[in-house]
């Protein structure tokens, strides 16, 4: 592989969010999956199949470093803020699917960080440099 040019690494950060669109990350490292992020990840991929939603892709991803709220998810909808709930369990996952997903209601009691329009959101833009 050839080595990254200056703007190549903002390049591909546009042309992967164009292939994303719709995701949710749960965290599975050590201390998600202790406190129960399997279960949270079969409840929610069961519920996107019931529900036929097929353009929501489900990942996992190792540990998030917020071992004092896990299990841990990322739902990334289009049109919608990127959100980070944390103790999901496997009631919550059935309501951040039926509401957040389905409706495109956030389900605030389990926010743990939601980027604004002023912080967070602008922290990968390209800064021209």
């Amino acid at each position: 592989m050839d080595k990254m040019k200056k703007g190549d690494l903002s390049k591909f950060r546009k042309e992967y969010k164009k292939l994303s669109g719709s995701e949710i990350v749960i965290s599975m490292g050590t201390c998600g999956i202790a406190a129960g992020g399997d279960r949270v990840y079969k409840i929610i991929e069961k519920d996107l199949n019931d529900n036929g939603i097929k353009n929501v892709i489900i990942k996992k991803t190792g540990c998030l470093g917020l071992c004092f709220c896990e299990p841990n998810i990322i739902v990334r909808m289009e049109g919608m803020p990127e959100v980070l709930y944390g103790n999901v369990d496997e009631k919550t996952a059935h309501m951040i699917i039926s509401e957040h997903v389905i409706k495109k209601n956030i389900v605030n009691n389990y926010v743990i960080f939601m980027p604004t329009n002023d912080i967070g959101k602008n922290i990968f833009k390209d800064q021209g440099r």
